[in-house]
């Protein structure tokens, strides 16, 4: 499990790291491409293919192989991870219009047609699968070897906000100050708890992981997309931001007498990679 964190966060600053030299004239190349903006975002799945492959062999890739590809869970929790990120968006659009902030609609900023297709290219390139290899299909399963969800679901949260750092710090996607960094760690953390609850309930499928990480990179993608005037509203974030903490008391209170264990995929129990 260090190993893997290790691995996942020096990949993330090496990112950075390429900016850093970039911007020193020290690199040859232009790091902000999209192909490398796209496989910065399957370092954990990197992290987690390297260390189980270490540590365990063609066993530990198999175990990996098979939460991934978990794709048959009950039908509810599909409708759930798909339309709870979306309510969370509604929440935070009829949240700002009562505060007063002015959102035109805009319908004709996304073709219904387009509509599952920016879904899946969502899951593809802007990180879902990538991620989620490692933090659900990898590194949540091992720290449920021995600690419970809600403690695993801290440790992931934090984690997972130390990923992401580097990689906006390096493309300047996000101001960093104390208000976003604050309010992204409170995110990262709750969206953890959630991700927990999900993952436990569907018998450890990393796939449905992927499926939910989607859906909130998606439901956000429609909030801001179809109403512009809220990419920019403070509000809105935190009023989404406080959907989301909700959310995760809910998740941390129906799981709050769960016991360490893995659950799902045979050979995934203590010891296992």
């Amino acid at each position: 499990m260090p190993i893997f964190i290790g691995v996942a966060l020096g990949l993330s600053g090496l990112y950075w790291l390429l900016f850093a030299l970039r911007a020193r004239g020290w690199l040859p190349f232009d790091p902000s491409s999209e192909l490398l903006g796209t496989a910065r975002g399957y370092t954990p799945a990197l992290a987690a293919l390297a260390t189980a492959l270490a540590l365990s062999g063609r066993e530990g890739l198999a175990r990996l192989w098979k939460r991934v590809t978990m794709w048959r869970v009950a039908p509810w929790l599909y409708a759930l991870a798909l339309l709870g990120p979306l309510c969370a968006s509604l929440v935070a659009l009829l949240g700002a219009r009562l505060l007063g902030t002015v959102a035109p609609f805009a319908p004709g900023a996304i073709p219904l047609p387009k509509l599952v297709i920016v879904f899946v290219f969502f899951a593809l390139v802007d990180g879902p699968l990538g991620e989620e290899i490692g933090w659900r299909g990898y590194l949540l399963p091992k720290l449920l070897e021995r600690r419970g969800p809600l403690v695993a679901s801290l440790i992931i949260g934090v984690v997972w906000y130390l990923w992401h750092l580097p990689l906006y710090a390096a493309t300047g996607r996000f101001e960093m100050t104390a208000t976003f960094l604050i309010g992204y760690l409170i995110q990262n953390i709750a969206w953890s708890f959630v991700h927990t609850w999900f993952f436990r309930r569907s018998g450890g499928s990393a796939f449905l992981a992927v499926f939910l990480h989607t859906a909130g990179n998606y439901s956000v993608y429609l909030l801001v997309t179809l109403f512009p005037a809220l990419e920019q509203t403070p509000a809105t974030e935190a009023i989404y931001i406080g959907v989301l903490a909700v959310a995760a008391v809910g998740a941390a209170v129906a799981m709050r007498h769960e016991t360490p264990g893995v659950v799902g995929v045979p050979g995934a129990g203590v010891g296992a990679s």
